[in-house]
């Protein structure tokens, strides 16, 4: 504002926004018990538009790997302890020194807290952090990063150290590994086409006419329980080092209101295009009642099929699919399978 303004006792606008959302989106992994995959995606009622606030960048590889070398960060949240009016509230930016994996995990087990993870979840230096608090790092180049999300941490006492870590640390939940189904589920949802350029969901049934080799058997992979989470798959029990070099390229939840009760029969056909292979196929359950049939992995295509029991209010389940780029042999062998109009 101009000194003219002021003295004529204008005011500057909020600087925050209060915008209600329409759809909420959590992880298809997410599970209440741990920190990893505890993230989701709200989306707005419409774009946000700001004299004060630029959207904040996913974090890319080259910062990552410059924070392993310069691990100070800072975070940015309300300084008081308990949240009050907003038109109250004050904000304020703590520097922050994390630490790697590995460190993170070897204290946590010395004070007997559990690893929760290595990969997915970080720790820093500090005390008394507020969940969805954002630490955040300002690149080379001039943007602001998103390093993490604050899943909370113990409050501070007489002898919490600012630069060490402390018996419990806060924890933050890695957003990196999390970038490739954030900018997938985003791009298919902007879009009008599905996600990527030669993905489709086929619907309809056995019926809509398929090539005949559309269902061909494919080498048998292995499968099994994990939690809720049904996966099939050779890469699904790979280290998540190859599990992170393939792409996370589809996840989509699926929901049915039922009343009065119903059941279901459930059967999917998914393709992927002859330029992906699907390594690995997850289908999150309600619960493990029902053993769900998957069939394909390892090829650009695959069948899903289960049948549940009465349910009386909803039921869903969330399917995820990683890829890879398709060999050259195995290329030549599916491409006189492509058909226009599927992929």
């Amino acid at each position: 504002m101009t000194r003219s303004q002021v003295k004529m006792g204008m005011h500057c606008s909020r600087a925050y926004i209060e915008m209600p959302l329409i759809d909420i989106t959590p992880h298809p992994e997410y599970s209440k018990f741990g920190v990893g995959n505890s993230l989701a995606l709200i989306k707005l009622l419409r774009p946000v538009k700001s004299n004060y606030m630029v959207p904040i960048c996913l974090p890319s590889l080259t910062e990552r790997e410059k924070k392993r070398r310069n691990k100070f960060v800072f975070m940015v949240d309300y300084l008081s302890s308990v949240p009050r009016d907003f038109d109250s509230e004050k904000m304020a930016k703590k520097s922050l020194k994390m630490y790697t994996h590995k460190e993170c995990r070897r204290h946590r087990m010395r004070s007997k807290l559990g690893s929760e993870g290595v990969t997915h979840v970080l720790c820093s230096s500090g005390c008394g952090i507020r969940p969805g608090a954002p630490i955040v790092s300002h690149a080379a180049e001039g943007t602001f990063q998103l390093i993490g999300i604050a899943a909370g941490g113990a409050p501070c006492s007489r002898r919490s150290m600012r630069r060490r870590l402390n018996k419990e640390p806060p924890l933050y939940i890695d957003v990196y590994p999390y970038v490739t189904w954030i900018i997938n589920f985003i791009s298919a949802h902007v879009l009008p086409r599905p996600y990527p350029e030669h993905f489709m969901l086929v619907e309809g049934g056995t019926s809509i006419g398929i090539h005949q080799q559309y269902l061909r058997t494919r080498r048998k992979q292995k499968e099994g329980w994990k939690a809720r989470t049904y996966v099939s798959g050779d890469y699904c029990y790979k280290s998540l080092k190859k599990q992170r070099a393939t792409a996370f390229f589809y996840s989509e939840k699926f929901e049915v209101n039922a009343d009065p009760p119903a059941k279901l029969s459930i059967f999917m056909q998914v393709s992927a295009g002859v330029e992906c292979t699907i390594v690995c196929a997850r289908l999150l359950l309600p619960n493990r009642l029902v053993t769900p049939f998957i069939d394909g992995v390892g090829g650009y295509n695959i069948t899903i099929s289960f049948s549940t029991f009465w349910f009386p209010y909803t039921f869903y389940f969330s399917l995820g699919l990683n890829g890879k780029n398709t060999t050259e042999r195995d290329f030549r062998n599916w491409i006189s399978e492509r058909k226009p109009g599927y992929w």
